[in-house]
């Protein structure tokens, strides 16, 4: 079955992919690749390490900004097992970053995961895939602290998945 639904189109047009429900937390992330210099990187991983996504607005400077933001995050969500993932619309980020940002051609990562195209989303999923948090702004881009997110991969990282610890409650950042 596929993760993408199409809705029907009128005569003689071709129909559209819409957007399947989002992701929540319980449920395994979907199989996604993503264009990066020099490849492709699929996820989930390994099993070695958990995932924090964030999947950023199209051309939009204030996710822009708070991914600059979370740059600052990176060793301590390290230290805690998770990998952090910029996911942007299009080939990605030409720049060197200190964590990848990488491209979403048409919208095939967003579409799986749930996202709508007016929504810009952060989750964490375990290292076997389990999303563990999950949440979703519009433009109020109500983005959880950066201390949160190192909170909750620390819990990821410290929690046993067969033991259903329960997510954390992402509060939205003012601003």
């Amino acid at each position: 079955m596929s993760d993408i639904v199409t809705s029907a189109a009128p005569a003689g047009q071709s129909p559209s992919p819409t957007v399947r429900p989002l992701v929540q937390q319980g449920d395994i992330l979907p199989q996604l690749s993503l264009a990066r210099p020099g490849g492709t990187l699929r996820l989930p991983g390994s099993g070695n390490r958990s995932t924090l996504l964030v999947v950023v607005h199209p051309r939009c400077a204030r996710c822009a900004s708070y991914l600059s933001e979370i740059a600052d995050i990176v060793a301590d969500l390290r230290d805690w097992g998770t990998s952090l993932i910029g996911v942007v619309p299009g080939s990605g980020s030409p720049a060197a970053q200190i964590f990848p940002v990488l491209g979403d051609e048409e919208d095939a990562a967003r579409l799986r995961l749930g996202i709508g195209g007016d929504q810009a989303a952060v989750i964490l999923a375990d290292r076997w895939g389990e999303v563990f948090e999950v949440a979703t702004f519009g433009v109020e881009h109500g983005f959880p602290l950066p201390r949160q997110l190192v909170e909750s991969a620390k819990i990821v990282d410290l929690s046993c998945g067969e033991c259903n610890v329960a997510g954390p409650e992402w509060r939205r950042a003012e601003g």
